[in-house]
């Protein structure tokens, strides 16, 4: 009789699976600090942009403010007498009521077109109001082109809506009174177009200061 022979049985155990080897330390380092490189390009990217959007207008605004800081100093008189004798004329302008007061202010217009003429008028104040046209406001801009253009008798190419009632009222009734005695008193010394012309310069003068100062202030609020 013959005997079965066993095979012997399989391990029911499975092998273990192979441990990955380990990732190698220079590669690893490599990449993390490939990482840590690109990051600290975008942050400073992304901060020096977000640093810069926000310098440029503050150094803007202290431009400005020096600008209009420079511009106002000029308007003492021992520094910039035609600009001081400009904003005196038109501070008399609103208060004119007898013919001796009339007389005087046609005189005071006759000094200073005595003292500067129209074209050394014009080179003076287009070199004052400079630094004002680079740095200042869309409207502080606009005043001085409207002065210069006023100061060649070109008032007709001015935007008076966009002017103060003020100044629009005065020079519509001195623009009006050209001609008629009360506009010089009893002796003329200047011609219709000249005192209009000064009249003109004075009131913009002046709205030009009040505009400089309201946004100096504004700008320290």
């Amino acid at each position: 009789m013959r005997r079965s022979v066993q095979k012997p049985r399989e391990s029911a155990e499975k092998p273990d699976r192979e441990i990955p080897k380990p990732t190698n330390p220079y590669a690893l380092a490599l990449i993390t600090a490939t990482l840590a490189g690109f990051f600290s390009v975008v942050g400073g990217y992304l901060t020096a942009n977000f640093q810069a959007r926000h310098a440029i207008p503050h150094k803007q605004l202290e431009y400005r403010v020096s600008a209009y800081s420079a511009f106002l100093d000029k308007t003492n008189r021992n520094k910039e007498p035609a600009i001081s004798q400009i904003l005196n004329i038109g501070t008399i302008v609103d208060h004119l009521t007898t013919d001796g007061e009339i007389q005087a202010f046609e005189d005071r217009i006759a000094e200073l077109l005595t003292k500067y003429d129209v074209q050394e008028l014009h080179w003076k104040l287009n070199a004052d109001l400079n630094i004002l046209r680079l740095h200042g406001s869309n409207r502080v801009v606009r005043i001085c082109e409207d002065l210069l253009k006023a100061l060649l008798l070109r008032d007709s190419e001015i935007i008076w809506a966009d002017d103060t009632s003020e100044v629009v009222a005065l020079h519509e009734s001195w623009k009006v009174e050209q001609g008629e005695v009360i506009a010089y008193g009893w002796a003329v010394r200047v011609s219709e177009e000249e005192r209009l012309m000064i009249i003109t310069i004075a009131k913009l003068m002046q709205a030009l200061i009040q505009q400089l100062r309201i946004e100096i202030h504004d700008s320290l609020i």
